[in-house]
């Protein structure tokens, strides 16, 4: 009974051994089967983080560091004072971004933000202005590829708004006149009532006039010299202030001459537009915001074509469009806006539409004009 009862018992202990011993390889199954299904699903959502966020190298350079570097290599441009303006807004939003994490979605952010912004001279950006910001750091980004700072350009997919390419606004005569009555009360704020005298004023007149009479370019007309005036009003704008680079003569119109004699002249410089402390070139955004004060004291901006304003730019269109009906030849035009080809010169030339429309104003008024007494009653007779 011993020897069965041992038999038995050890019986008993092996298949309890060998059932535990199948308990745990079906164990070890199902744990097996949950870490091939818990790794499967971490490589999915892996997969997905690299799709919706791809990793950026933390040594990777941010927009600031890039600038730093870009800028010293633009300094000697005489562009750069003009394209440091168009960079300075993203820098300002997104210098303390990677280079590489600044994709089309953070750019739309930040234009909706830049949309909201006032500006100097009041008002919000357009979207011109923010297409042009775009294109300026596309440009510094690119430059960063070709100098191996970044793998690609992050922004080469980012689109540009639709805008128009073509102005519509030009003022006419009466408009300029409007706006010189509005120059006269331009003064320095700094000063005392009485104290001022007239400088600000009379530069700002001559500044108009020659935009519009000569049909000068912003730039072209700041750096404008009393030196260079030829005794007939001949002027050669140098090449360097041209946008095409060539030299171009232009004629002072009288009155433009006699607006830039009434300037008070500087000791030290030939300049028209001189600081009266230091005599240094008055910049950009002074000129701008003189410009931008009368402008809002004669109302000009009602008058403009819908979505515009009138801009400096606006005076030179107006010029050309008045001296165009007034019946100046199109190939002096041409030479006198400094345009290398007609198609150009006709883009300031606005003269066509409205003379359509007062020809067909006057075809309809001699349409509807009233027949003689007699021709009516024997129309009635008959």
């Amino acid at each position: 009974m011993g020897e069965h009862g041992v038999t038995s018992a050890s019986a008993d202990t092996g298949s309890q051994q060998h059932y535990k011993g199948r308990r745990s390889c079906s164990h070890c199954s199902v744990v097996r089967n949950e870490n091939k299904e818990l790794r499967r699903t971490v490589a999915d959502q892996a997969r997905l983080l690299s799709l919706l966020a791809p990793e950026t190298h933390p040594a990777s350079p941010s927009l600031n560091c890039i600038y730093w570097l870009y800028a010293p290599t633009k300094w000697h441009s005489k562009s750069w004072r003009t394209e440091w303006n168009r960079i300075m807004p993203s820098l300002d939003g997104l210098g303390h971004y990677l280079a590489p994490d600044i994709t089309p979605i953070i750019w739309e952010q930040h234009r909706a933000r830049r949309r909201q912004q006032e500006q100097r001279g009041g008002g919000a950006p357009c979207e011109h202005t923010l297409n042009i910001e775009l294109g300026r750091l596309k440009t510094m980004l690119d430059w960063a590829v070709a100098n191996q700072m970044i793998k690609f350009n992050p922004l080469a997919a980012a689109a540009y708004v639709k805008t128009k390419s073509q102005r519509e606004t030009a003022p006419k005569p009466y408009d300029v006149e409007d706006l010189l009555v509005a120059v006269e009360d331009v003064r320095d704020k700094r000063l005392c009532d009485g104290d001022d005298d007239g400088r600000r004023s009379k530069q700002l007149r001559a500044f108009v006039l020659l935009l519009f009479d000569s049909m000068l370019r912003f730039n072209e007309a700041r750096h404008l010299r009393r030196d260079q005036i030829g005794p007939t009003g001949d002027y050669i704008v140098p090449g360097d202030h041209c946008k095409s680079g060539r030299p171009r003569t232009v004629t002072i119109t009288p009155r433009t001459l006699e607006a830039i004699d009434a300037v008070p002249r500087h000791p030290h410089t030939q300049l028209l537009f001189a600081s009266p402390e230091t005599g240094a070139l008055l910049g950009e955004q002074t000129l701008r915001g003189w410009y931008n004060w009368a402008k809002k004291a004669a109302g000009l901006d009602a008058r403009a074509a819908p979505g515009e304003k009138v801009t400096p730019h606006c005076l030179r269109h107006g010029g050309a469009t008045a001296a165009d009906a007034a019946g100046a030849r199109p190939g002096a035009l041409q030479a006198a806006l400094g345009h290398a080809h007609m198609r150009t010169t006709e883009r300031y030339l606005h003269r066509e539409s409205a003379e359509s429309a007062h020809h067909v104003a006057a075809v309809m008024q001699e349409a509807t004009r009233a027949p003689p007494q007699r021709a009516r009653i024997d129309r009635h007779k008959k």
